[in-house]
């Protein structure tokens, strides 16, 4: 089956202060972008407007918008769902932080409302997005909780997957938040995702161990003996293709993470490290498991080149591409 039109991909400015609309700008304005999709941006005409003109990016295809069925293809479609704000780039002011949590609120509610076919957000400041109405360590904490859905942390670029069993939780907590119950849906999420969001038949899937060499049979400690190995024992029993755990401090050398299709981390730090040493900004943040498309570049604010000019896109245009991409595999289309 063809697709019948272009993906509507709603877009959350992220943190104004940041490089959000400087990416969402160089991201849009390329033509192999707007050929697949038809962009959304939730914010302000002003305000994309004053920060195009100061990092010199090109007005012309900047177009307002009131209602979300006014948006034309090949055009940068803004709705306004704010007039303005007084923004000062790299500097951390939760005033300001707060429209870009409204963005994304109403972005959600696009595509939860079927106005819009899939999300992509621009990165936020943890810390200055925290507030009395938005008690959430990240963009896919408050997803998850919006939907009611345990989500999935996964980072994918085209020669790695990485998801997380635990992702923004301090290093302390981990131990207690770690169960067979939690890492079996993990691994369970996983799998589906590779299954109906990449089309990977029958998945492969490497769990690294939580401990250090495995826990060396039980000399650096037994939780991998007592909950990772008897999960992947009985995951397997019912036809899952799951391998591990293996030690972390080896798994990434000599390109090993190449013979599966997909790898779970026990910790943020477990799985972003490598990532980040890999594919850092090349690399996309999806959230698996969401009723809804969820995609982010694998970055944050960047507060310290925010306003220069200096910001690569490339991470945000492959999120606009895996979201297309998952679109078109979870609706059983053919991208063109």
């Amino acid at each position: 089956m063809v697709n019948p039109r272009k993906i509507r991909s709603a877009i959350s400015i992220g943190d104004p202060n940041g490089i959000g609309i400087e990416i969402i700008l160089k991201s849009l304005s390329k033509e192999e972008v707007l050929d697949k999709i038809i962009p959304i941006v939730f914010g302000s005409y002003n305000l994309i407007m004053n920060q195009a003109q100061a990092l010199g990016q090109d007005v012309s295809m900047l177009h307002p918008i009131s209602e979300i069925n006014n948006a034309k293809e090949k055009r940068i479609n803004i709705l306004n769902v704010f007039d303005n704000c007084d923004y000062k780039f790299g500097v951390l002011d939760k005033a300001v932080s707060d429209f870009g949590i409204l963005s994304l609120e109403l972005a959600i509610n696009a595509v939860k409302n079927k106005q819009a076919d899939v999300l992509v957000t621009a990165p936020i400041n943890k810390n200055a997005a925290y507030s009395q109405s938005f008690k959430f360590s990240g963009q896919t904490d408050y997803l998850s909780s919006f939907f009611n859905s345990e989500a999935l942390m996964l980072m994918v670029s085209n020669s790695l997957k990485i998801a997380l069993t635990t992702d923004h939780i301090p290093l302390k907590e981990v131990y207690s938040v770690l169960s067979k119950d939690l890492i079996k849906r993990k691994i369970e999420i996983l799998n589906k995702a590779l299954q109906e969001d990449f089309k990977i038949l029958n998945p492969k899937i490497a769990v690294l161990a939580i401990n250090p060499h495995a826990g060396d049979n039980g000399v650096i400690g037994n939780d991998d003996n007592s909950l990772t190995i008897p999960v992947i024992n009985e995951l397997n029993s019912n036809n899952y293709s799951i391998e591990g755990p293996f030690p972390s401090d080896t798994f990434f050398s000599n390109e090993r993470y190449k013979k599966y299709d997909a790898v779970l981390a026990a910790y943020h730090d477990q799985g972003l490290i490598p990532f980040k040493t890999i594919n850092f900004g090349k690399g996309v943040n999806f959230s698996a498991g969401l009723p809804i498309i969820r995609t982010s570049p694998d970055h944050g604010t960047a507060y310290d080149i925010a306003g220069k000019g200096l910001a690569d896109p490339t991470s945000f245009i492959k999120a606009t591409e895996i979201a297309s991409n998952i679109y078109f595999a979870r609706n059983n289309l053919i991208s063109k």
